[in-house]
């Protein structure tokens, strides 16, 4: 695993254009979901098409942008839930091997700013 897992885990439920880069995205972390991008946590964003999505997190020396594009199937929908879910990395693997989570059991839940 290239990121530390001592760190959380959110996926931010609204799609993501997986044209936007490091800096816009950086910027949905500060400013719509509120929490601080320096932390450690990685933030996982999906496409519309759920069949691509990006991770984002601050390794300690720079921010580091992931992007996977899955061949078969799509990922998981996180569009009808309204806020930010905090997972673990089990889960995050299990999405990003195109499985489900079952979301009642995923943790933490944390609103979005409005």
């Amino acid at each position: 695993m290239i990121f530390d897992p001592k760190y959380p885990i959110y996926i931010f439920n609204d799609y993501v254009d997986m044209r936007k880069g490091h800096n816009t995205l950086a910027y949905i972390v500060t400013h719509k979901i509120d929490l601080e991008l320096m932390s450690g946590a990685l933030f996982l964003f999906v496409a519309k098409s759920r069949k691509a999505c990006k991770a984002l997190f601050f390794d300690g020396n720079g921010l580091v942008l992931i992007h996977k594009k899955i061949d078969r199937g799509r990922f998981m929908s996180f569009e009808h839930i309204k806020e930010v879910t905090e997972i673990n990395s089990n889960e995050l693997m299990l999405i990003l091997n195109g499985g489900q989570i079952p979301l009642s059991k995923s943790g933490k839940k944390i609103l979005l700013k409005r």
